[in-house]
């Protein structure tokens, strides 16, 4: 990764500021750079390091209604199979008992991260995709069918009936409401679009930018999310490539996708879960970091 990332020092701030129980921070004094026990643990704090601290860890993760999503766990490699994870991740859990779901992403290539989560029952269920590019052959995009129609909208429909409504489909296709979530991703400068039947009711709603990144999306009916995609491809001209994640539960804007020209970068990451709690044939994420 690059050495400074703003999309994620976004990411950062906002997972702090709305869940800062659960973020933390496993700490050494300055310098000091052994594999180290239980000692490693004690620096684990809230806050953050002061100038003498070294961060050799950290671990974040958001409640959103009966969902616990794990946002981010890092450590460094020669911290590693040292047990600060493993306390990161307890420090930031809910609580023995706790009637929520438990979810994560992960890198389909850290066998041990996953064995992990999965000892607690977040087992990897679906992969997700990053598509990249721009579509080449645009005639494979699917058109949004007759009577539906696209409208933008910004951070002006807060307490109006769109947010009532489009609250209401995050919890029926995400399993929760996320009025925070969608303030955040307007200030990264991604563009909202309700779509409308021909009575008004919102058939569904996508999020675009011109620096590329699509998502999230949500649809009352999983016909409606491929034209969703190829809208928001298309409605807004990004600066280079678009990038979306796509998981694998919608088959059919995989396909799609690839028909369009796009391309899958790297491998996927997997969605992990303990129980279900989302149709992703109908909801899209924010990101492997937010749902």
């Amino acid at each position: 990764m690059p050495p400074d990332n703003p999309s994620l020092r976004l990411l950062h701030a906002h997972t702090l500021a709305t869940d800062p129980s659960r973020f933390w921070v496993a700490t050494r004094p300055g310098g000091v750079a052994g594999r180290g026990g239980a000692g490693g643990i004690g620096g684990a704090s809230r806050r953050g390091a002061g100038s003498a601290e070294r961060v050799v860890g950290f671990g974040s993760a958001v409640v959103r209604g009966g969902v616990w999503f794990l946002s981010m766990l890092f450590v460094r490699p020669g911290q590693q199979t040292s047990g600060i994870g493993r306390e990161l991740l307890r420090r930031i859990l809910p609580d023995v008992g706790a009637s929520v779901a438990l979810a994560t992403v992960t890198d389909a290539a850290q066998p041990i991260s996953n064995g992990l989560y999965a000892s607690l029952g977040i087992v990897p269920r679906m992969p997700m995709f990053n598509f990249v590019g721009r579509p080449s052959r645009p005639e494979a995009l699917v058109q949004l069918p007759h009577g539906i129609e696209a409208t933008p909208f910004d951070e002006g429909h807060a307490g109006s009936p769109l947010a009532a409504a489009i609250a209401a489909l995050d919890l029926e296709t995400a399993g929760f409401a996320h009025p925070e979530d969608h303030a955040f991703v307007r200030r990264q400068g991604r563009s909202g679009f309700a779509y409308r039947t021909a009575g008004g009711d919102l058939a569904g709603y996508g999020y675009t930018a011109e620096a590329g990144r699509i998502g999230p999306i949500a649809v009352q009916d999983e016909s409606l999310h491929a034209a969703v995609v190829a809208h928001l491809l298309t409605v807004v001209t990004p600066r280079g490539a678009s990038a979306i994640w796509l998981p694998g539960g919608a088959g059919p804007t995989t396909e799609m996708l690839v028909r369009s020209g796009l391309r899958i970068d790297g491998f996927p990451v997997l969605l992990c879960w303990s129980r279900p709690f989302a149709d992703f044939s109908r909801y899209l994420p924010i990101s492997p970091g937010l749902l």
